[in-house]
């Protein structure tokens, strides 16, 4: 496995355990159990670790090929696929709140906040997007 593949698996698993995070605190806050306001900026916070782990704590490959053709191609190919789910994210989003707002308008902070998770959105797909590209598991190959 390489660097690119241990810094996308990082991103997925710190994004989904962020997002369950915020899921048992949507529910115990609908079941009335006193959670603070402030506690729903943890799943963000671990969402957003795996980032910084990643830069921070994975070490480059050794060798003196770490990155090539086909490295490049899945990267692209990664992005193109993360910019493209989050574009869709926004129009289904942006949809979903003029439809639920009822007057076609949204507010400005909702906006921002709406491009933060979009951003969220693009990070995740493309990691997903590559992991799916390098296949779980390298036939014939060494990393």
């Amino acid at each position: 496995m390489n660097r690119a593949q241990k810094m996308s698996l990082t991103v997925v698993i710190t994004f989904l355990l962020g997002f369950l995070l915020g899921i048992i605190l949507v529910v115990m806050r609908l079941f009335d159990l006193d959670v603070p306001k402030i506690a729903f900026l943890f799943p963000v916070f671990i969402a957003g670790s795996g980032g910084i782990i990643s830069i921070t704590c994975l070490k480059k490959d050794r060798g003196a090929i770490t990155f090539d053709e086909r490295d490049k191609l899945i990267d692209r190919k990664a992005n193109a696929i993360g910019i493209v789910g989050a574009f869709i994210f926004l129009a289904g989003a942006g949809w979903l709140l003029s439809v639920i707002t009822k007057m076609g308008s949204i507010k400005a902070p909702l906006v921002i906040l709406l491009v933060y998770l979009a951003c969220f959105v693009w990070i995740l797909v493309s990691s997903v997007a590559a992991l799916i590209q390098y296949g779980w598991r390298s036939i014939g190959e060494k990393s």
